[in-house]
């Protein structure tokens, strides 16, 4: 059974605007007796810039299922979904006229199977599990479990640099030789941390001029190639999302529109409300900012243990506010962990996710190889703190971060990049401790 004639018109509407040509895809697979799908409905959902779409359903018959349907650019991103299955199968890159075959198992979006028939993902595929990378991961596992002053963690350091660099190798060979532009854009994201500002600029004209129309671009500018703003998202794009959440279990990203629940009117439903208590209106009116002292507070960490961000002791604290779905908070957690990795006696990062999915939350750190180098916690609706703290840390966009010293003062907000790095290196001698 077949549900997606909605999302194809829409589909069709927004590559004429564009002067796009719609272009076939064909996904089958193969779903493990374990999971218990059969009879289910799988699901084809693509994402691009910051829209999405729903393209095509079937049945789940003998552990088999086939997607099809067209794309409204020639590479983008795909996920299959299973209904009730939280977890998708991870992120697919696409192509006109790719035939894709695979076993569904439940990554999550930032997941990225194996798959034949995508010459993208195979080739993507490929680098993410070099030995390199593996050896990467396991030493820097390593070295988190060190003490500070342990006389290892300077030959370990060494080490991990000298695979850091490894990798950087491989990611400029893959950004010279591949023919896909995602994959063009996805280098350039593992090789910023290190790039100057000329590197920086020459590496984004390259991909424009390599790729000129390719809408994966975006995720390094929020522009198109040509320069222009991205357009806006549609309201068929942000029941797509919640669509998408209902299938996995998630919590609505959007707020419902009439529509949406069987109303004729096509209108937002409204905010809660309801009138803040006394101490709300307090803490809206005391926003941190440089130089204030910040109240120390506790969230859970993965194991659901309390976990305060005054228990780090190094001399400086960051407290980093994010989220799974979120694109360029992803996107910071390599120039993070470079931080960590270059100032571990003197930094800790205080990761706040903002993520309602637990599932999601855990299996994004696991992804971004973060877990053991920063300090994981989850600000989540049902915790009474939570307006009081999105208030206090005026939390409007993530990433959104804040620098505390040792008198746990605000020093600094919001280094993103090279920043964080680049402040600690200039900070005086006599403010660490």
């Amino acid at each position: 059974m077949k549900h997606w004639l909605v999302s194809l018109l829409f589909l069709s509407s927004a590559t004429l605007a564009l002067g796009q040509r719609p272009s076939p895809i064909h996904i089958s697979g193969m779903v493990a007796d374990s999971l218990e799908v059969e009879g289910r409905t799988a699901y084809l959902f693509i994402s691009f810039e910051n829209q999405a779409a729903f393209i095509d359903s079937c049945r789940i018959r003998g552990g088999h299922f086939v997607l099809e349907g067209q794309i409204p650019f020639d590479e983008v991103t795909a996920e299959v979904l299973i209904d009730r299955v939280p977890l998708s199968s991870g992120s697919i890159v696409v192509r006109s006229g790719d035939r894709i075959e695979f076993d569904f198992a439940p990554l999550g979006r930032m997941g990225r199977p194996d798959v034949s028939g995508s010459a993208s993902q195979e080739e993507l595929c490929r680098l993410l599990k070099a030995p390199v990378v593996a050896l990467r991961k396991r030493l820097q596992a390593e070295f988190m479990q060190l003490p500070a002053g342990d006389n290892r963690r300077a030959a370990l350091g060494e080490r991990i640099d000298s695979c850091f660099r490894a990798e950087a190798v491989l990611w400029r060979e893959l950004l010279r030789t591949t023919r896909s532009g995602f994959n063009a854009v996805y280098a350039c994201l593992n090789l910023l941390p290190d790039m100057t500002e000329r590197e920086q600029t020459e590496t984004y004209a390259y991909i424009r001029t390599k790729f000129p129309d390719d809408v994966n671009f975006s995720t390094l500018t929020g522009t198109t190639p040509s320069g222009m703003p991205i357009a806006a998202m549609t309201p068929e794009s942000r029941e797509a999302f919640n669509r998408y959440a209902r299938i996995v279990g998630d919590p609505l990203p959007y707020p419902e529109t009439r529509e949406e629940r069987g109303e004729s009117e096509l209108t937002i439903t409204p905010p809660d409300s309801a009138a803040p208590d006394a101490e709300s209106s307090a803490a809206s009116a005391s926003v941190y900012g440089p130089g204030d002292l910040v109240a120390d507070f506790s969230l859970p960490d993965r194991n659901g243990n309390a976990v305060a961000w005054s228990s780090l002791t190094t001399p400086y604290v960051l407290l980093d506010f994010w989220a799974s779905w979120c694109g360029p908070c992803r996107e910071e957690v390599p120039s993070l962990l470079a931080a960590v990795r270059d100032y571990g006696e003197e930094l800790s990062v205080y990761a706040v996710s903002i993520d309602e999915n637990l599932n999601l939350w855990k299996q994004a750190i696991e992804a971004d190889g973060s877990g053991e180098a920063l300090t994981h916690v989850i600000l989540r609706k049902d915790n009474a703190n939570y307006d009081s703290l999105f208030r206090r840390f005026d939390i409007r966009t993530i990433p959104h971060n804040l620098l505390l010293d040792g008198e746990r003062r605000v020093v600094a907000v919001d280094l993103r990049g090279d920043a964080l790095r680049e402040w600690l290196g200039k900070a005086p001698r006599s403010e660490r401790r």
